[in-house]
């Protein structure tokens, strides 16, 4: 038999407050339980909200506490959770912590934390690990940061087999107006006794400006691993990419090196090379890689290039090892082996390596001279002026001389203005002067125009945050909702003014066509 008990209070006075309370009896200590719950509401110097709630059971435990609170200056929040399981074969700890005001700057922060420990007699079997976990999210307009952490670990045995495993991971990442950098960084092990035991890390950071993009990610591992039947291994992998970019700029480097030596092969590796560089004067790719099999070896090197002068192709691979697998390889036809078809024997022997090398190049060379048709542009102090095509009207019997002309300035400057949108704060754009030039370039056959705009500020103005909006034809005011809902009024935020740099940028058209002969 089990006996239940429920009671429910709702009091309104200076503060509104509710009370739960709920219970259970029963000659069966698992079935009794008390739940506990009481919420708050207080509107004296700003609106407060406030919740408890507790649980008791013989294998269950658990308390909630949270708190919100709005005054005219601040904002500030927490919640704390606990909870406690008991049982037979598992017992576990559980506890989260949040919290967050806007004191002086908005801060969020949270903490998670977890034990638990299982045992099994009947299935020979337990477990037992810990997680943490950590948050925090800062940000102070114009920058936001976030970090967080979280570490695990893990121990136990099935069927008498030991095993564990731990995991640890950082990661962050910062945010402004002029940049983005983030960074993150794993590392993880497992093992089983007598049958593995692997390690791995991997780390990645990149960067991103206006004028520049860069990352790097890294792979470390390790592994090892024993089989009943006799098979062992043990390896280790490297491996690195990197990736730069910029203005008419980029380049990228790919490196992988493997050694994975078994009782089967007592050596085995490889490393492999991939490197590319582009601008707009040349571009570069190369491959280099080398492998190891036993006492074979092999390896190889691409390049590819491309500059002004020639494009050229170069590719070498070499292969070295033992030749005395020939003796085996049988012809049905000859019944006889490669080996002997070959003459091996005149030349070397089954004990001495042999080595094979093997290089080509193709290029090709551009020829300097050709056929140019070229705009003709007339060059003035303030000026440049090119013929456009004659367009004779269907109206006017002729059409005014200098309508068959564009004119274009050396230097233009552009007036600043500014760009306002509703509930937006306003965008500043500076006086800029674009300058325009006519030149050769060296090593080119062609003249061009080089068109460029130097680096300017754009500036964000200061702006408060906005308390009335306007909704479906008519206008919300966030502060009076504020005022009936409690005596508080909403706190202003405001940004403070910013300025975005744009850094220099040219562009070059040609004027002209260019065919070699």
């Amino acid at each position: 038999a089990i006996t239940l008990s429920t009671n429910m209070g709702l009091y309104n006075k200076s503060d509104i407050v509710a009370h739960f309370r709920s219970s259970s009896f029963s000659v069966i200590d698992a079935l009794q339980y008390k739940l506990d719950g009481t919420t708050s509401l207080t509107r004296k110097r700003g609106l407060k909200l406030a919740t408890a709630l507790s649980l008791n059971n013989k294998f269950v435990e658990g308390n909630h506490d949270s708190t919100i609170s709005l005054t005219k200056k601040n904002m500030e929040a927490s919640v704390t959770t606990t909870a406690k399981v008991q049982c037979p074969v598992l017992r576990a700890n559980f506890q989260q912590e949040l919290s967050g005001n806007m004191k002086s700057k908005p801060i969020i922060s949270s903490v998670i934390k977890l034990k638990y420990n299982f045992t099994s007699a009947q299935l020979h079997s337990s477990a037992k690990g810990a997680i943490d976990h950590q948050l925090t999210v800062e940000s102070f307009i114009p920058y936001l940061s976030i970090e967080t952490a979280t570490k695990g670990s893990m121990s136990g045995s099935v069927l008498s087999q030991k095993y564990s495993g731990a995991i640890s991971s950082e990661a962050n990442s910062y945010l402004d107006t002029k940049s983005m950098r983030s960074s993150m960084k794993l590392e993880g092990t497992s093992k089983v006794d007598g049958i593995w035991n692997v390690e791995a890390k991997e780390n990645f950071a990149g960067e991103a400006s206006v004028g520049h993009i860069y990352t790097v990610w890294e792979h470390n591992g390790k592994n090892h691993l024993q089989l009943r039947r006799g098979f062992s291994t043990s390896g280790e992998q490297n491996s690195k990419v990197t990736l730069e970019l910029a203005p008419w700029t980029a380049s990228s480097v790919i490196q992988v090196q493997v050694s994975q030596p078994s009782n089967l092969f007592k050596k085995a590796s490889l490393g492999q090379v991939v490197t590319l560089t582009a601008s707009l004067k040349d571009q570069r790719a190369g491959w280099k890689g080398e492998g190891h099999i036993q006492t074979a070896s092999f390896s190889h090197n691409i390049q590819l290039s491309n500059d002004p002068s020639e494009i050229r192709l170069d590719v070498a691979s070499s292969l070295e090892g033992y030749m005395s697998f020939l003796k085996d390889a049988l012809l049905p036809v000859y019944d006889t082996s490669l080996w002997d078809i070959l003459k091996l024997d005149v030349t070397t022997s089954a004990d001495r390596k042999q080595y094979l090398h093997i290089s080509s190049a193709l290029f090709y060379t551009k020829n300097p001279t050709g056929y140019q048709f070229s705009i003709p542009v007339k060059e003035t102090a303030d000026e440049f002026i090119i013929p456009g095509p004659e367009l004779k009207s269907l109206v006017t019997p002729a059409s005014s001389p200098e309508s068959s002309y564009i004119r274009l300035a050396k230097k233009t400057i552009m007036a600043p203005f500014a760009l306002s949108l509703p509930s937006l704060p306003q965008v500043k754009f500076p006086r800029v002067e674009v300058s325009t030039e006519y030149s050769t370039s060296e090593g080119s056959t062609l003249p061009f125009f080089g068109v460029t705009v130097p680096e300017f500020q754009v500036t964000l103005s200061s702006f408060t945050l906005p308390k009335k909006l306007p909704l479906a034809g008519a206008i919300l005011d966030l502060n009076e909702l504020a005022n009936k809902i409690a005596d508080f009024d909403l706190p202003s935020i405001t940004m403070s003014e910013q300025s975005i740099s744009v850094p220099t940028l040219t562009f070059w058209l040609p004027t002209g066509i260019f065919l070699p002969s």
